[in-house]
């Protein structure tokens, strides 16, 4: 960075300071943040999962070896220091001394070395303890798909992969407080990727104590924790409490002394009242409330919009293995479901505009997109991934994807196909909804009336159902308990693989690898997919032709209307005493869900205070960024 960039950052930073004058820090006795939440989590296992409410929490609990700062630049974390090999092959992180894992009353336990963070991966990369993570490892880290190969349960038949040993990976600790990471082929992203989950260490004497009971979502006592907050109590569908660890090697920026959980199903409706009585610190509000309180002086003052801090994508998938209960018909969706006049009607005939509508009524072009990778993801020489390549003329359709016109032709092609091949009439397409969200439910109704209206109720019934408050998507979508739902994923890190990965082999998103039978001229059309992902997974130090094969790997899922993107979900508004710009930032893995660097206001921030303070952000970021 340049001297006079440096200094022009610094007194931009402090323009940003002043924009945030009037949100002077609140002296609350407890210095506690208090949130209500509705579904509880399944595990608090960090080495094994990859949901957002649950890697949330992790986020806090584990510091990992680097940071991003509140403009998305890098920082040193748990490692001082780190540098790469000549061959860009071997990335060697030096560990700072005297960081500490600590029990759920905040007692030390042990220091944290580096051999936290091979027995992490070993964790990991052991098929047996079904990481969801694993697979981001073993595409990377030399050995290691033969290691994991080694531990997983052969399917019947089929011969047992040879066992490794784990020296063949190449994870090592040299020694105490270094940690290796030997690469496949350089990885130009790698960094980005060691903010995610599964670069996590753990206490491994622990670990091995615990056994099964490892992370299991019964009380505070399962886990050590080594991160800005340790979990102080939790009681599962009742509260948890996050306090602030003072151990931690970077207290000093640790502010929020504890975060107060409480749970109520019912938290999306009675939080907003609450947080008007002052009995809680944050409240999301939907589209009707948010419209209510914008048209009142007082309460206008007291919400701000939501952050757009990640790149969160969703889309509506296609089960293609289906195993809802027989009355919903899963063989007839199963022969729906890969028929491609049959999915393309649904693509055509899908009206993003109106579905959107119920989270964004003001605007929803402005969280439509049609590529799966969200725009200003990553880019090449400043021209955006989605228009790179293939993915050009989609992302130029805009709000042309739906077109009355195609969906009757295609399901016109469709029906005397389905018809030939013994399907029956109409198709029955399950569709659940997490019931704590009224605008999914909304949304869902929305679907369900365009759909058969557009399409005809003697074409296809949509069956929309609630799933359950707590375990929403392990009863659903990772049991292939639907026939068409929305969906979402969030990037691990800087590059467009991440987003392919949610339909890599063995997903549980909509398990195409499993079900997904039908072919063309080319063959299989899910071998041409994953043909298409491996060629671009495989070209590595050319950006320039990587980012064209994932563009035409996306391009071709799309095409055959595998899943149907939508957009982003709308932020909307929030209540909250947390000023959203002191937070860590980065467009993927966990940094955004710290609270480490957030302070509480003496008021909540209003739209205008909101954009305000944004404004001076972006101005500050591009001074840090720039060349």
């Amino acid at each position: 960075m340049k001297r006079n960039q440096f200094g022009r950052a610094i007194a931009l930073a402090i323009c940003l300071t002043l924009a945030l004058c009037a949100f002077a820090p609140v002296s609350y006795a407890d210095g506690a943040y208090r949130v209500l939440y509705s579904s509880e989590v399944t595990t608090l296992n960090y080495l094994i999962t990859t949901t957002t409410s649950e890697f949330r929490l992790a986020a806090n609990f584990i510091d990992t070896l680097i940071e991003y700062d509140q403009y998305g630049v890098i920082k040193e974390g748990l490692a001082e220091s780190w540098e790469l090999s000549e061959d860009s092959l071997t990335w060697t992180f030096h560990l700072r001394q005297g960081a500490q894992w600590v029990d759920g009353s905040g007692n030390p336990v042990a220091e944290v070395t580096s051999a936290d963070f091979v027995a992490a991966a070993k964790y990991i990369l052991n098929a047996q303890n079904a990481s969801s993570s694993a697979n981001v490892l073993y595409e990377v880290i030399e050995g290691a798909r033969a290691y994991y190969d080694g531990t997983s349960t052969p399917e019947e038949g089929a011969e047992p992969a040879p066992v490794m040993e784990w020296d063949t990976v190449g994870i090592t600790a040299p020694d105490a407080y270094t940690v290796q990471y030997k690469l496949i082929d350089p990885v130009p992203y790698f960094l980005s990727m060691t903010t995610y989950v599964c670069f996590m260490p753990v206490y491994e004497p622990f670990l091995l104590e615990q056994g099964a009971s490892f992370g299991l979502a019964t009380g505070n006592d399962t886990l050590l924790y080594n991160g800005a907050y340790y979990l102080s109590e939790f009681k599962p569908n009742e509260k948890r409490a996050l306090t602030r660890n003072d151990t931690n090697w970077d207290a000093g920026n640790i502010f929020i002394e504890s975060i107060q959980y409480t749970f109520n199903k019912e938290a999306p409706t009675v939080a907003p009242e609450l947080f008007l009585r002052g009995e809680v610190d944050e409240a999301s509000l939907d589209s009707a409330v948010a419209a209510e309180w914008l048209a009142d002086p007082e309460k206008a003052d007291l919400i701000r919009p939501i952050r757009q801090s990640d790149f969160y994508s969703y889309f509506y998938g296609f089960n293609f293995n289906p195993t809802f209960d027989e009355i919903y018909e899963p063989e007839n969706w199963k022969l729906a479901a890969n028929n491609e006049n049959f999915r393309k009607a649904i693509f055509y005939g899908m009206d993003r505009y109106g579905s959107q509508s119920v989270f964004e009524p003001s605007n929803p072009e402005s969280i439509i997109f049609n590529t799966i990778t969200p725009p200003e993801f990553v880019s090449l020489d400043g021209l955006d991934y989605t228009r790179v390549g293939a993915l050009a003329p989609i992302t130029a359709l805009g709000l042309d994807t739906f077109n009355e016109e195609k969906a009757i032709e295609h399901r016109d092609a469709a029906k005397a196909e389905l018809e030939a091949a013994g399907a029956t009439f109409p198709i029955k397409a399950l569709m659940p909804y997490l019931p704590t969200s009224s605008s999914w439910a909304d949304e869902c109704v929305v679907v369900e009336q365009h759909l058969e209206s557009l399409l005809g109720a003697d074409f296809i019934d949509v069956i929309v159902f609630a799933g359950p408050s707590s375990g929403f998507l392990n009863e659903t979508r990772r049991k292939g308990n639907y026939a068409l739902q929305k969906l979402n994923w969030g990037p691990d890190y800087a590059d467009p693989v991440t987003f392919a990965d949610p339909f890599d082999y063995g997903n549980n998103y909509n398990f195409m690898d499993k079900g997904l039978t039908q072919s063309d001229e080319n063959g299989p059309i899910v071998d041409q997919y994953y043909a298409l992902v491996d060629k671009a997974r495989a070209i590595v130090g050319d950006t320039a032709a990587r980012y064209e094969a994932f563009a035409e790997a996306e391009a071709f899922f799309i095409d055959h209307a595998i899943v149907i993107p939508l957009g982003y979900e709308a932020a909307g508004y929030i209540g909250t005493r947390i000023n959203p710009f002191e937070a860590q930032y980065a467009p993927f893995g966990i940094s955004n869900y710290r609270f480490k660097g957030q302070q509480l206001l003496d008021k909540p921030m209003s739209t205008d205070e909101y954009f305000d303070a944004y404004d001076a952000w972006l101005e500050a970021r591009e001074a840090l960024t720039a060349e």
